[in-house]
């Protein structure tokens, strides 16, 4: 199917030399994880909130400023240019939706802007996708067969899961060299929390311009060390029996990019949305 049918059209765009306190305005304000960076009327950038939030911490700039003997400055880049993807990611609008799950799967990205003879002319997500899937998953199509199996045939069952009192450098090598977007917090097996790629991003852009700031001000900060220092407590969970489709309707109720599986209190497995999009691209579900 074209991926016209599934694109956001109305756009959130921002220009290089605009201030990351703009780019964070904006996410905020419309409930977006991704903002197109144009000049001229060119796409020339995309910025996401993980930018922002290893950058700066979602802090503004009146919240990293820092005054010493020089004066007062701000730690951290100040404008989008300075934090902005480059060169962008992007599909035709003659594309389909299959296109753009494969480019999400390959490129691990999970927005992706749309042009049209160069212009920009909207963008997808891969919650858009997921949200499209749940609505056509009509009875006896290929998506109704797949989102009504039970999520035991999509998830993961060998999950990487860390400890409270697991060291945050530790958390951080294992996003890094796994490339994981979620990571469960488990004591004895038992699910305690999880923890984001947002929420080690947010505390390495915090610990680092709160760092910068103490180094210049002369005095200490309280950084977060732990897993638990980080974690997410509040885990909306599924069941290895729940169906696919209920899985996803939770995840697009709650806003929320995966679900670990607990049975008996026993952390079996997650199920994300990028399983969701890997469907779409293999068996062409859209």
């Amino acid at each position: 199917m074209n991926i016209m049918n599934f694109v956001t059209r109305q756009v959130s765009t921002l220009s290089p030399a605009d201030p990351i306190d703009r780019a964070i305005a904006l996410m905020e304000e419309n409930g977006i994880h991704h903002i197109a960076v144009k000049c001229d009327d060119r796409l020339v950038g995309m910025v996401s909130d993980r930018d922002v939030l290893v950058s700066t911490g979602w802090m503004l700039v009146c919240e990293r400023q820092v005054s010493d003997a020089l004066g007062v400055g701000v730690v951290g880049p100040t404008r989008v240019e300075q934090i902005m993807s480059r060169p962008v990611i992007s599909l035709s609008n003659a594309d389909s939706a299959r296109d753009a799950a494969t480019a999400m799967t390959i490129r691990k990205i999970g927005a992706i802007p749309v042009l049209s003879d160069g212009r920009l002319v909207g963008i997808v997500t891969d919650t858009d996708l997921v949200r499209w899937l749940r609505e056509l998953a009509t009875t006896n199509t290929a998506a109704d067969r797949v989102l009504s199996s039970p999520v035991s045939t999509r998830m993961r069952t060998m999950v990487v899961s860390a400890a409270p009192d697991d060291p945050l450098s530790d958390i951080v090598d294992t996003f890094r060299s796994c490339r994981f977007r979620h990571v469960p917090v488990t004591v004895d097996q038992r699910l305690v929390g999880v923890i984001s790629d947002r929420d080690v991003r947010r505390a390495l852009g915090w610990t680092t311009v709160r760092s910068m700031q103490a180094a210049r001000s002369g005095e200490s900060i309280d950084a977060p060390r732990r897993a638990a220092d980080i974690m997410q407590t509040n885990v909306i969970t599924a069941t290895s029996k729940m169906s696919l489709r209920d899985a996803l309707a939770s995840m697009i109720y709650h806003q929320v990019h995966s679900l670990p599986v607990v049975d008996g209190m026993q952390l079996k497995g997650i199920i994300t949305v990028t399983d969701y999009v890997k469907a779409i691209a293999r068996e062409e579900l859209l």
